[in-house]
Parts: structure tokens; C-alpha cells; sequence
């Protein structure tokens, strides 16, 4: 951790610190490998690209639908809840590669996506860690946007592996490395109890419910439209690359995207702003919108590569941004289910991008889904401009119930201890 540039290194030099993000690192590994995965399974096997995202639609639409409720039940009851979850995952998992492997039935290609993407809420465990043991916003908003680096790191190393095994070694070995990472990883992350976070009980008080703040919603719409867009670029890159006879190299192509976006988030975290969150989260989607636009033109894969990479370091800000605002607004107790909601609206989107996008390549081949790619990235500015009036009035009116004159870079007020409840959703 010598090279981890500040203000990381502190953070991760805390007791248990560098355990739980690398345990929840590896946890959180279908997060990027599953979907593509599946997709070049079920491809190779069945020759058809509407049939992958259209099984691939239906498993992000469970996930997307499991994520609130299993959220809850993970602040009820505790990180320990992950392990049915994780059991399920490796059952679907197995009915969805054995199905494939028979050529079999496309609804039990469906049962087998949709058990194993009642996985639980892998990207929520590790940021619910950062904020239980954290006390200032600063300290914070640089873990979350570690953590995106750690995403980004999956994005860029997960496609380009599971990919090259795909086509070199087996279809299914990207599920079954899948698997692997998230037995391996939540084991590891559970054996870390000092850094858990408190369990909600009873007398606690109950979740949101539908009392979701403003804020939050228009965090999820962006999310949507986001979703859309990583559903669309992973199909229609493997479409293109298979397409200009270079299909091994369509993982590798998604991790240098990836790559830029762990370098803008890097950089993103590493900087204590003073623009205000909403602005921030503005800034990042337009940026994204131009970016993806331009990328969906790009007449070559060389040029694809260049463009993708310099367009991807928006990706991480935008997410950082958006699980920034509902981090803001929402109790320490109900973190991990606010988050659900961000979650939902990603899986909603992939869902639809994947579905979209699957369907026009078949018609008319890959420059179709990259359409799809396109207008989902206007749709992320068009959202996070619509939504900014809310994000900015939640936001900022967190700050004043809490008796804060608050600049975007100050921290929480000396004295207010982590597990204190201030008389409004408090910030950690």
C-alpha cells in the first residue's frame, strides 16, 4: 500500500480496512463478470444475441427487484445474511451453465439467471463498512470513490478474463470464476466482525419504504439511464469486435474503457471538492453524455479503444456522485437499502440496454446497439439536469437541519461522535 497515493492511504492503514475492501473487492466479483459472462455462454451455445440479452434482461430485472428487499434484510439482520444469498447465486449458476451446455430450453436458461441473481447487495457491503467506521464526509466521499476504483478494477480485469476463457478454454468458465470469487470473497468478508456494521434492530425504527427522499429518486433516474448505457456498451463491443474478426479481444477493449474510469475515479476521489454535490453529479453526466456519443461514431476498434478510454473517466465521478447524495440524505441504519435504490435503477437500465441492444444487432449488426449506447448516454445528462433541483434542496437541507454552514469540502462538526443521532438523517 506504499504507492497509494493520499489521501487513500490513511484510510486503508485503519484496523481492518485493507481486509474488508479486499474481501468485499473479490466478493463483488459477478458484479462484472456475471452478466458478460452468461451472455458469451449462452451466445456460443445458441448462436443468437437476442436470446443472451434477452436472458441476461431477465436476471438484471430479478436483481434489480431482489435488491431492496435483500438490502433490508441485511441491515435487519446483518453482513452474516449473505451467505444463503451466496448459496442460491451458486445454484442458479449451475442450472444456467448445465441448461446452456444441453442447449436446452430458454426458460430454464431464465430460472437459472433469475436464482442466481438473488445474489444480495454486493456493492452496498464494503461502502456500509467505510461509513460505520468513518466520522467526517471527506473521509467518506474519498472511500466511496475508492471504492469505485475497486469496481473499475473488476470492469477492467473481469470482461477481458472471463472473455479470454470464454473462447480459449470453456464457455462457462466466466460463471464458474464468478462463483468462485463470491463464495471466496463474502467467507473472507464475514470473518471481518470488528469492521461489521451495527445490526438495525426492532426498536430501531423500520426501513424507507417509500419514504425515499427526493434526492435519492433522482439519483436512481440517472442510474437508470446509466444502466442502459454498461448494458448496451457490453453487448455491442463484443458485437463489434466479433463482427471486425477480433471477438478474444472484446473483454480487453471493455477493461481499457474500464481503465479510464478507474483513472477518473482516482483522481475524483483524491481531491477535496468545493464544487457543490450537485453540480458535481451534473458535471459528470454531461460529461458521460458527450463522451458516449462521441464513442458510439468511432469507425474502427483502434479508434473505439482510444476514444472508449478517455470517455470512461467520467464513469466512476457519476457513480461516486450519485452514491454521495444518498449517503447525504439517508440514516447510517438504512444505508445499505438506499443504496438498493441506485442498485435497482442500474439493474432496471442494464436490463433494458441489454434487451435493446440484442435485439437491433440481430437486425442490423453492431452500429444499431451502439445507438442504443448513444442515446442512453444523453439520457444520463438529460435525468441528472432534471433531477438537480431535488438533489441540491435534499442535500443542502441535510446540512441545515444538522445545524451546519456547510462548504462542499468541511467536515462533520467536532464533536459529533460516529452512532450520534442528530435530529435529522445524519451523514455518518
Amino acid at each position: 500500500m506504499a504507492y497509494m497515493p493520499s489521501p487513500y492511504r490513511p484510510l486503508l492503514l485503519k484496523p481492518g480496512a485493507r481486509q474488508f475492501a479486499l474481501a468485499g473487492l473479490l466478493a463483488r466479483l459477478p458484479i462484472s463478470t456475471f452478466n458478460i459472462s452468461a451472455m458469451l455462454m449462452i451466445q456460443l451455445q445458441y448462436d443468437r444475441w437476442e436470446i443472451a440479452g434477452r436472458v441476461v434482461a431477465v436476471g438484471v430485472v430479478v436483481w434489480a427487484l431482489q435488491t431492496l428487499p435483500t438490502a433490508r434484510w441485511v441491515d435487519h439482520k446483518g453482513q452474516r445474511m449473505m451467505i444463503p444469498l451466496t448459496v442460491l447465486f451458486v445454484i442458479g449458476s449451475t442450472i444456467l451453465i448445465v441448461t446452456a451446455m444441453m442447449r436446452g430450453p430458454e426458460p430454464l436458461l431464465w430460472l437459472g439467471v433469475a436464482i442466481a441473481s438473488l445474489s444480495g447487495p454486493l456493492g452496498s457491503l464494503t461502502r456500509a463498512r467505510w461509513s460505520h467506521i468513518l466520522d467526517n464526509d471527506d473521509d467518506i466521499h474519498t472511500a466511496f470513490s475508492l471504492e469505485g476504483a475497486f469496481d473499475e478494477v473488476l470492469f477492467v480485469a473481469g470482461p477481458a478474463i472471463v472473455t479470454a476463457l470464454a473462447y480459449s478454454v470453456h464457455p462457462a468458465s466466466g460463471l464458474i470464476l464468478a462463483a468462485i470469487g463470491m463464495v471466496g470473497g463474502i467467507t473472507l468478508l464475514l470473518a471481518q466482525k470488528e469492521t461489521a456494521p451495527p445490526v438495525r434492530g426492532d426498536d430501531e425504527g423500520g426501513g424507507l419504504g417509500l419514504k425515499v427522499p427526493a434526492a435519492v429518486i433522482a439519483a436512481a433516474g440517472v442510474a437508470v439511464a446509466l444502466g442502459s448505457m454498461f448494458g448496451a456498451l457490453d453487448i455491442s463491443t463484443v458485437a463489434f469486435a466479433k463482427e471486425m474478426g477480433y471477438e478474444k479481444w472484446a473483454g480487453l477493449i471493455i477493461g481499457v474503457i474500464s481503465s479510464g474510469s478507474f483513472v477518473g475515479g482516482l483522481a475524483y476521489g483524491a481531491r477535496r471538492w468545493r464544487t457543490p454535490l450537485w453540480k458535481r453529479l451534473v458535471i459528470a453526466s454531461v460529461a458521460l453524455a458527450v463522451g458516449f456519443v462521441l464513442l458510439a461514431n468511432m469507425p474502427n476498434l483502434w479508434l473505439y479503444t482510444g476514444v472508449g478510454f478517455v470517455a470512461g473517466m467520467a464513469i466512476a465521478p457519476s457513480i461516486t456522485s450519485q452514491d454521495s447524495v444518498t449517503q447525504r440524505v439517508v440514516k447510517q441504519s438504512q444505508l445499505t437499502e438506499g443504496m438498493a435504490w441506485l442498485r435497482i435503477g442500474l439493474g432496471a437500465g442494464v436490463a433494458l440496454g441489454s434487451w435493446l441492444s440484442g435485439r437491433f444487432i440481430d437486425q442490423a449488426g453492431h452500429e444499431a446497439g451502439l445507438q442504443v449506447m448513444a442515446w442512453s448516454a444523453v439520457a444520463i445528462a438529460v435525468f441528472a439536469i432534471a433531477g438537480s433541483p431535488w438533489v441540491r434542496r435534499d442535500t443542502e437541507a441535510a446540512d441545515r437541519r444538522r445545524g451546519i454552514t456547510r462548504e462542499p469540502g468541511d467536515t462533520v462538526p467536532h464533536g459529533m461522535a460516529h452512532g450520534e443521532q442528530p435530529p435529522i438523517p445524519p451523514i455518518v
